[in-house]
């Protein structure tokens, strides 16, 4: 008796084993299936259907017979292709200016000769000769003054023995008092050489309002050896506000 009871206690407990697993399974299912849908209902909240017009749903769900549609004619296809591809016209202008009339050139008459004039031998066909032009004189000294307030000028210009002495004339009419030094005296030929000169005569100072002072100009003959002119420039110190100078000063043969 105890033997029949054994099995069927063995059923009981296998069934109610396996009952239990599929209620712990369809429970795992539910609970992650509403999990899901509310994970996806959350991430789908800002998200909404497509706007759709009732009339192109319709307008699409018709069905046109192919035999219906009209064909394009190709003749105007091409006229109206042509139409577009050709470049416009140009624009009319607005206003067209009249031409010009030229006149033509008036033919200018001859000239004609009297008959004096004609039967006159031509002056090319008789040479005369040519006369000697005379010397040119040499220009004179030109006198050069800085704002008309100090002057210097060239009253001659002679040899003595191998030197040339240049007798030369300063003047101060300004209000102040003006030196010089004539070591910064500047001798040139018109070959933009420059000259050795010794100064003599000449005051350092120069009184305002004063009286001329002359003095000499010495230069070696030696050195002038091709010179046809002199030139002399001479600037006060320490200001250099007076600039001095003669030009265009021939030299005596």
């Amino acid at each position: 008796m105890r033997r029949s009871l054994r099995p069927a206690r063995d059923f009981t407990s296998s069934f109610l084993g396996e009952v239990g697993w599929l209620v712990a399974f369809f429970f795992t299912a539910v609970v992650s299936g509403c999990v899901g849908y509310l994970f996806g209902q959350r991430a789908l909240s800002g998200v909404s259907s497509p706007v759709t017009e009732t009339s192109t749903s319709s307008a699409s769900r018709v069905i046109r017979d192919p035999r219906t549609v009209p064909l394009l004619n190709e003749a105007e296809v091409i006229a109206a292709a042509e139409a577009l591809l050709r470049p416009p016209p140009p624009p009319t202008p607005l206003f067209t200016p009249p031409p010009v009339a030229i006149a033509p050139p008036t033919p200018t008459p001859p000239r004609r000769l009297s008959p004096e004039l004609a039967s006159a031998p031509s002056p090319l066909s008789t040479p005369q000769p040519a006369s000697p032009s005379p010397p040119t004189p040499s220009p004179p000294p030109l006198q050069v003054a800085a704002s008309g307030q100090v002057a210097m000028q060239v009253l001659s210009v002679r040899r003595e023995g191998g030197q040339v002495v240049l007798n030369v004339a300063l003047q101060n009419n300004s209000p102040e008092t003006v030196r010089f030094l004539y070591s910064f005296l500047n001798v040139t030929d018109d070959n933009g050489r420059p000259i050795d000169a010794l100064i003599q005569g000449l005051p350092g100072e120069l009184p305002p309002n004063s009286q001329v002072f002359q003095g000499t100009i010495r230069i070696p003959a030696s050195t002038l050896a091709g010179s046809r002119s002199l030139s002399l420039s001479l600037a006060d110190y320490p200001s250099r506000r007076h600039q001095v100078g003669v030009s265009g000063i021939p030299v005596p043969p």
